[in-house]
């Protein structure tokens, strides 16, 4: 959940990438290749730090990447709650893919992930004071646009844990917003 406290005079959006229709829309080959795949995470963005168009998280020092290990997650997800399964794994702090050669990996990797940031699955919100917006992490991928560093924009943040109950009356919607324009 984010809170806007400041926004900027442009920019500064949120884009959110549906994952359960990215995933929908893939094709039957595409699912069963992809099934039990599990990718690798490191912190960061493999296509930031490579993009002058973008400004990277800031690279770590050889002490810091020592407390920050590699976690995996698989590249298809199965909501907790609802069971509907997602691309989840596909964004660009997925470094590699278990099993799998490196550039075999990189390259299905960025194939997933621009199928996953279609237009057709990304909405864009523009923030304005006091927006509360709410997204579920385990069906979207979110990124914000770039803003003049120059012109605050402060946004509050509040990670909910996921639920470890199945509720089969509840049906999951995302993103779901509050208030203001899309």
């Amino acid at each position: 959940m984010l809170y806007s406290i400041e926004v900027p005079k442009s920019g500064g959006n949120t884009l959110f990438a549906n994952q359960y229709a990215a995933y929908d829309g893939l094709g039957d080959a595409m699912k069963q290749e992809i099934a039990s795949l599990v990718a690798i995470h490191h912190y960061g963005n493999r296509k930031e730090m490579n993009d002058a168009s973008r400004i990277a998280a800031s690279p770590l020092t050889p002490e810091q990447k020592a407390k920050m290990p590699l976690i995996t997650h698989p590249l298809v997800r199965a909501h907790p709650v609802t069971g509907r399964k997602a691309l989840y794994a596909v964004s660009g702090s997925s470094y590699g893919i278990v099993g799998m050669p490196e550039d075999e990996a990189v390259a299905l990797l960025d194939e997933l992930a621009a199928h996953a940031t279609q237009p057709k699955y990304v909405i864009s919100y523009a923030y304005r004071v006091g927006d509360i917006v709410i997204w579920d992490n385990a069906s979207l991928l979110h990124s914000a646009t770039l803003t003049d560093p120059n012109d605050p924009r402060t946004l509050w943040r509040i990670t909910i844990k996921e639920p470890s109950a199945k509720l089969d009356a509840l049906d999951v919607l995302a993103p779901t917003f509050v208030s203001g324009a899309m």
